[in-house]
């Protein structure tokens, strides 16, 4: 039996089953088989599409079978989805194979049975594809809101209207870009796309923000090229780089980082306030901490200090700017994250609202007068951005909204000073921003 198809099986059920999230699912399987580097990823990946698109999946699955999903046990189930989405999404296994192995684990982990349940079922849909090549394109099309959740995409449509709420749906089933921040500081724009165009890493420009290249191919390489080990360019969706530029970090600033691991956003502004400056980042997460020091010696800043500190109790220092990246349920990165959407309740958003607010009220106490801070989330939900924001203002009347800078694109700022970048509209995340000053 193929090891990395029962590992897939294996995960996909402890997913449907259990409550833990999809990272620390699949880091427990993975290590727990024998299986080369390659097979890893390859298994990764494959997951995550499932997961992505497994509404799109389970309507497939049922409209090949005489039975609802609810009624397949867990396993069958995962193994149903494995097989359809090596036959209808994966370009690299044969039509054969994909039947030929599905039916197998079938009648290894379950029965002879449900190896006849599989064969039957990946049967059909195989002469529906055969039949009209075009039918897996008009089903993905026509019933891209079944990847997600049908309560999140009714509160989608009252946000944002029934179009754009299929855009949105539209661009979460897509693989999230690859974007580089390069330092412009240390190497022009044109230098970094000709050196990484040399070791067959291919790039664009992104429009939108004038420092950032998308990654047209070549990915895995990016992690062994020079230009990243020595910190010149830096990983990151352009979005999250606006959150922290919307702080307007300069030469000599002294900085708060919080609920900051791994990062990222901590780098930039390390790089912006220079040697005289300093960034205190921190998060409540050690092991998380941890990642952000390995960060720090890639790019070999000595003007950034973590903290394992709770954002919401523990006492820092005075400073006039602090960034909050606040903890949120995650519904502008549904691309990265694609098991977001389906651990999502309805009552988490209120809960992260609480968290939010508590985080906010206790980290003005750290602001000078005149100072500012930053408040942001990768939610597109009202209730977590622009809701903390005016219960916040409502209970401190000292402070109030002031818009971002210019050097932002002018659609990614709303009428009311806030930015709100949206992934159909952008290509990068969805994150929400707010620039609160201490009068």
């Amino acid at each position: 039996m193929d090891l990395t198809r029962k590992m897939s099986v294996d995960i996909l059920s402890a997913f449907d089953t259990g409550n833990d999230i999809l990272p620390k699912i699949i880091q427990r399987h993975i290590e727990k088989y024998e299986v080369s580097s390659s097979q890893k990823k390859r298994c990764k990946a494959t997951i995550n599409e499932i997961i992505r698109h497994r509404g799109i999946i389970d309507h497939i699955i049922e409209n090949s079978s005489s039975r609802k999903m609810k009624n397949f046990q867990p396993k069958l189930k995962s193994i149903l989805r494995l097989g359809c989405y090596n036959l209808l999404f994966d370009e690299i296994i044969p039509e054969f194979a994909a039947i030929h192995s599905s039916v197998e684990l079938g009648k290894n982990l379950i029965n002879k049975k449900s190896g006849s349940v599989v064969n039957a079922v990946l049967r059909n849909m195989q002469r529906k594809h055969d039949g009209d090549s075009t039918w897996l394109k008009t089903t993905k099309d026509n019933n891209v809101e079944l990847s997600f959740p049908k309560w999140l995409v009714e509160k989608w449509e009252k946000q944002f209207g029934e179009k754009n709420t299929k855009k949105l749906c539209k661009s979460y089933l897509e693989v999230s870009p690859m974007f580089l921040r390069v330092d412009i500081g240390q190497l022009s724009l044109n230098k970094a796309i000709n050196l990484l165009n040399r070791s067959a890493i291919k790039v664009k420009r992104y429009n939108l923000l004038s420092n950032f290249l998308e990654v047209i191919s070549g990915q895995k390489k990016i992690f062994f090229d020079n230009l990243f080990k020595c910190g010149i360019i830096s990983i990151q969706d352009p979005a999250s780089a606006a959150v922290a530029e919307m702080l307007k970090p300069v030469n000599g600033d002294i900085i708060l980082d919080v609920c900051a691991a791994p990062g990222t956003k901590s780098l930039l502004m390390a790089q912006k306030v220079g040697k005289s400056g300093k960034v205190f980042a921190s998060d409540k997460d050690p092991s998380r901490v941890e990642l952000g020091k390995l960060d720090i010696k890639r790019h070999k800043n000595k003007n950034i200090q973590w903290f394992v500190l709770d954002a919401t109790k523990d006492t820092f220092p005075m400073v006039e700017k602090i960034l909050i990246d606040a903890p949120c349920t995650g519904t502008g990165v549904l691309r990265r994250r694609p098991d977001i959407k389906w651990r999502l309740k309805k009552n988490d958003f209120q809960y992260m609202r609480s968290i939010q607010i508590s985080i906010l009220n206790h980290m003005a106490k750290f602001l000078k007068k005149g100072g500012k801070i930053v408040y942001a989330t990768c939610s597109l939900e009202p209730e977590e951005n622009v809701g903390v924001v005016d219960e916040f203002l409502s209970k401190n009347k000292n402070f109030s909204i002031i818009p971002p800078n210019n050097f932002l694109p002018q659609d990614w700022v709303s009428s009311d000073g806030f930015l709100m970048t949206m992934p159909y509209e952008t290509g990068s995340d969805g994150l929400f921003g707010a620039v609160l000053k201490k009068k």
